[in-house]
């Protein structure tokens, strides 16, 4: 790319002194008119030039290359995001659960909290499992403010498994 840069430049610059070397020679008058033309035109397709050289194909191949990894790119971070959200989510209920557990007496060593992702976009549990005997009043709060009812309650007291 450099490469590409400085032959460039020094297309310009050869360009230019060229001109510049051609004013200098040239009579006045009508000859002088038509170098100026002349020089104007070598100059400007000194600018153009490396349009001229590019590879139309070989640059859509590699715009569509790029278009394709940015969305690969993009799927791939929002799929992290939405993972990165759920375990801060299901982290934050876990938290409040052993907090509610405390605050009501109730001898509880562990909470897991499973989400699922709504058709609105959001994550809600849906499952809580809790290692602790079984208390009605923390199963009515978990009940009323996470929307988890009896059946997605699991105590490790009252299971067989």
């Amino acid at each position: 790319m450099t490469e590409a840069l400085r032959q460039w430049l020094l297309g310009i610059v050869g360009a230019s002194l060229l001109c510049a070397a051609a004013e200098q020679i040239t009579p006045k008058g009508a000859v002088k008119s038509v170098q100026r033309a002349v020089c104007g035109m070598v100059t400007a397709l000194a600018l153009v030039s490396p349009l001229l050289k590019l590879d139309f194909a070989s640059y859509a191949e590699h715009l569509s290359a790029y278009r394709v990894e940015a969305e690969t790119l993009t799927e791939d971070a929002d799929e992290i995001a939405a993972k990165l959200s759920r375990t801060i989510i299901a982290e934050e209920l876990r938290a409040y659960i052993l907090d509610k557990a405390a605050s009501l007496g109730t001898e509880v060593t562990a909470a897991e909290v499973t989400l699922h992702w709504s058709d609105e976009g959001i994550w809600y549990p849906t499952e809580v499992r809790i290692d602790g005997e079984y208390s009605a009043a923390l199963a009515d709060v978990i009940e009323a403010e996470l929307g988890v009812g009896a059946a997605g309650q699991h105590w490790s007291a009252n299971e067989d498994d």
